[in-house]
């Protein structure tokens, strides 16, 4: 296998799928560039599932240890995880002879194709992909993208698995007692939000939302969100909240080793992400029986649509604060719809069947290491 950017979401997938039953008479070799990478897999795998290989610092010397490594008679099959690996593995295998099997992480948007260079990036990328031999994504919405953004890509090369996750571990988490951690009272509404401070996850039309139901007075005590998020803008984001008068409101919480229990600690979750590849928060939430708010963004719709969750416009603070405020005023009517859900959610989301459809594509494409 070979990722360049192994961050959260590609972690998570090797986490939730390769510890699976399923892969036990699997080996795989990952190149990635190890920054702490093998340690994480080494604590959430079994010993020997996945061996590590350090990418060095460039892309070229990427390529060539990729080269050399899929030119070896050990393995059956290269499987590239997100665009860059995808393409530069495919690029780094030429005459190697073998087949190639790339995981779409996420999805496209018309912007980074706009102009010289990403038409040029276009043009690239699309010939890469006509030449692997299946690419593999976690949503047939993400499915449906890739083949609209590259129409020469033909439709059955590219295999929807819809992505799953630990849902046993959120069914049976225990609530965290954040109210009384933050000193609130149990009258106060509280919101989770637990994306990444960045654009994609749309944490700034929460703001927006808690603004305008403070400012009409929409609510007797105004909700506070408690953000469970890291990295990207989130010292920018705190200090657009002090300029609204909104940073009493809002409170960044410690990175959480119980995610099940923090997602119950909350009275709803908001996720008014702007695209996903597939909504595992979503899923987390549901399987844990928690009600949720989302948009109806790409790879989120597909995950709440038949369950009890609102979606709102992308984009939209106003749809987005009355749905908050529908869930707010009926609290108890809306955890018992999706305490009625959580069952099905369980089954829907666990991680073992894509676990298995994956196991079965490496099959049809070939491999006999197993």
């Amino acid at each position: 296998m070979t990722a360049l950017q192994p961050g959260g979401g590609i972690r998570t997938f090797f986490r939730y799928i390769y510890s699976q039953p399923v892969f036990e008479d699997f080996s795989f070799t990952l190149l990635a560039p190890d920054d702490g990478l093998s340690d994480y897999l080494a604590e959430f795998l079994p010993a020997g599932r996945i061996t590590v290989i350090s990418a060095g610092p460039s892309l070229i010397k990427f390529m060539g240890q990729a080269r050399r490594l899929a030119k070896k008679p050990d393995y059956q099959l290269v499987h590239s995880h997100g665009f860059s690996a995808g393409v530069l593995t495919e690029l780094a295998m030429a005459g190697a002879g073998k087949t190639h099997l790339m995981t779409a992480h996420d999805v496209f948007n018309q912007p980074q194709f706009r102009g010289f260079k990403g038409r040029l990036r276009h043009w690239g990328m699309e010939a890469a992909f006509r030449h692997m031999d299946a690419i593999h994504t976690v949503t047939e919405d993400a499915r449906a993208n890739l083949i609209e953004f590259f129409p020469g890509v033909t439709p059955s090369q590219v295999v929807g698995i819809l992505h799953g996750v630990d849902t046993a571990y959120f069914r049976d988490g225990k609530p965290e007692p954040l109210k009384e951690s933050l000193g609130l009272s149990q009258e106060i509404p509280l919101i989770g939000f637990f994306g990444r401070f960045m654009g994609q996850k749309g944490f700034r039309l929460i703001v927006q939302a808690i603004k305008q139901i403070r400012d009409e007075k929409l609510l007797l005590a105004v909700p506070h969100v408690a953000t469970f998020g890291w990295g990207g803008f989130v010292r920018e984001d705190y200090a657009y909240l002090e300029e609204l008068g909104l940073k009493d409101y809002f409170h960044q919480m410690p990175q959480t080793n119980n995610m099940a229990g923090a997602l119950k600690g909350v009275d709803v979750v908001a996720m008014p992400s702007r695209w996903e590849a597939c909504g595992l928060l979503a899923m987390e939430a549901l399987a844990a029986g928690v009600p949720i708010v989302g948009s109806d963004c790409v790879g989120l719709r597909e995950v709440l649509d038949g369950s009890p969750a609102r979606q709102v416009p992308v984009g939209n603070a106003r749809a987005l604060a009355d749905a908050l405020l529908d869930e707010i005023n009926n609290l108890e009517q809306r955890r018992d719809a999706f305490q009625g859900y959580q069952s099905e959610a369980v089954e829907r989301f666990a991680i073992d069947r894509p676990a298995r459809a994956l196991a079965d594509l490496y099959r049809q494409l070939g491999t006999r290491a197993f």
